[in-house]
């Protein structure tokens, strides 16, 4: 996608994202059907290159989630409400719609690093439940948590892997409506 075709200033500004979008743009299909020689070759960087951003050719898929996350899913519950932080993350995941279709039509990656992005999601609700919502967090509270960040991760990637995302404003209210409800009222905005 072309610089003007982005509306979040920083999400394409430094050196480092350019270079990993290359690695993405490279892969053009499975990322179990394709060598980092050839992502290596198509991106025009070298293996050291490759490995400076990315542990594994499987690192990919879980990279464009967790970088765009931070522009807007993170603010849910701090300065915008789920619906909100879920149009936007959705409107600059489909960016990159025809990379998760080509890489992800087989397996995803290895289970280990099936467990980053639940991770991640984990900490940063903990955070915000703990550090601007004051809330104490209790085991049923966890326990949504938990449940919560697994099933979103399975929506989401079961929709770009398949193709089936619906438009971020249906994909939004659709997630919303499936949060558990105790987790969505902590960190509802009204």
């Amino acid at each position: 996608m072309a610089r003007e075709d982005w509306e979040h200033k920083g999400l394409l500004d430094s050196e480092d994202v350019q270079i990993k979008l290359r690695i993405m743009h490279a892969v053009d299909r499975s990322l179990d059907h394709i060598t980092v020689g050839e992502l290596c070759e198509r991106a025009g960087i070298s293996r050291q290159t490759f490995y400076r951003h990315f542990d594994s050719k499987y690192s990919l898929h879980w990279w464009w989630p967790i970088h765009v996350h931070q522009f807007y899913l993170i603010e849910v519950g701090r300065t915008i409400d789920w619906e909100t932080g879920y149009f936007h993350h959705i409107r600059l995941l489909s960016l990159e719609k025809r990379f998760f279709e080509a890489a992800t039509q087989y397996t995803l990656n290895s289970p280990a690093d099936r467990n980053i992005m639940p991770h991640y999601r984990k900490r940063v609700l903990v955070e915000t439940l703990q550090d601007y919502r004051k809330a104490d967090i209790d085991d049923e509270l966890m326990f949504c948590i938990d449940t919560w960040v697994k099933t979103e991760t399975e929506i989401l990637t079961e929709w770009y892997r398949l193709g089936t995302a619906p438009p971020p404003k249906e994909a939004a209210a659709r997630l919303a409506v499936v949060i558990p409800r105790r987790l969505y009222d902590a960190l509802s905005m009204d």
